[in-house]
């Protein structure tokens, strides 16, 4: 049941569920559609939503019954959001692999705003549902590696065309091209004043510029046929041979 081998909040949150004296600790009361109440360990919990031959109408109400514990239980509050949490975190594994490799985000970081998004949202009656907590964890973490991608240092300016990334499908807003602020930090002129220089710039025109650069840097290589063929021609006028030597 542990989701990755690497350091995350979700991993974290998998650990502590992974302890017997933790699992025992909690017993969930699901109530069925028209029938007796069910009382569940976490385990059975997970394994209702996610098993091999899970029961839709059971995850329905394991999914109505943890989410009813983690906001009206007195005094217990904390331990049933982590168990919202834990159960939450296989359906929102797949978009933070989907946001670290389309936009280059650190992982833990996208996790950390997915579980904070899930807290605030346990404690607002604003979202009534599962699905919608869900639905703004996501749209939250993806607003949050594209603020983090517009900050991303870079050398060049080709190096800043080159890293405008497409969002996933998934993320339900794609907020149009915004002007880019660039801040350029001079560097190796320690006996004399200097400030950073920042200005704004749109991300049409760091791809025009991008191009220019790079038409520039390929007429200054110019084509090497071309370079060999004058050559030949300049030789062959002065009556000589292009290899230099003339054989008898």
């Amino acid at each position: 049941m542990t989701v990755a081998s690497i350091s995350s909040v979700f991993n974290a949150v998998a650990r502590h569920f992974d302890d017997p004296r933790a699992v025992d600790a909690l017993c969930l009361t699901v109530c069925p559609d028209d029938q007796a109440p069910v009382f569940l360990t976490p385990t059975q919990a997970w394994d209702a939503l996610y098993g091999p031959t899970p029961d839709l109408d059971l995850a329905a109400s394991v999914w109505r019954a943890v989410l009813l514990a983690a906001r009206t239980a007195h005094g217990t509050t904390e331990k049933w959001q982590l168990l919202f949490v834990w159960l939450a975190t296989p359906r929102l594994t797949g978009t933070v692999l989907r946001i670290c490799r389309r936009l280059r985000a650190d992982r833990t970081d996208m996790e950390a705003e997915m579980v904070l998004s899930l807290l605030e949202g346990l404690h607002s009656d604003e979202v009534d549902s599962v699905d919608a907590l869900l639905r703004t964890a996501r749209t939250r973490a993806w607003n949050h590696a594209r603020a983090g991608g517009r900050e991303t240092a870079c050398a060049t300016v080709e190096g800043l065309a080159n890293d405008r990334a497409t969002p996933d499908q998934e993320s339900p807003e794609v907020e149009p091209a915004r002007p880019l602020q660039i801040e350029v930090t001079r560097y190796g002129q320690a006996d004399c004043l200097r400030a950073e220089v920042r200005f704004t710039i749109s991300p049409e025109r760091v791809s025009r510029h991008a191009l220019s650069a790079l038409r520039g840097v390929a007429e200054q290589l110019g084509d090497p046929r071309r370079t060999w063929d004058s050559g030949r021609r300049r030789h062959l006028a002065k009556g000589h041979s292009p290899r230099g030597t003339a054989r008898r």
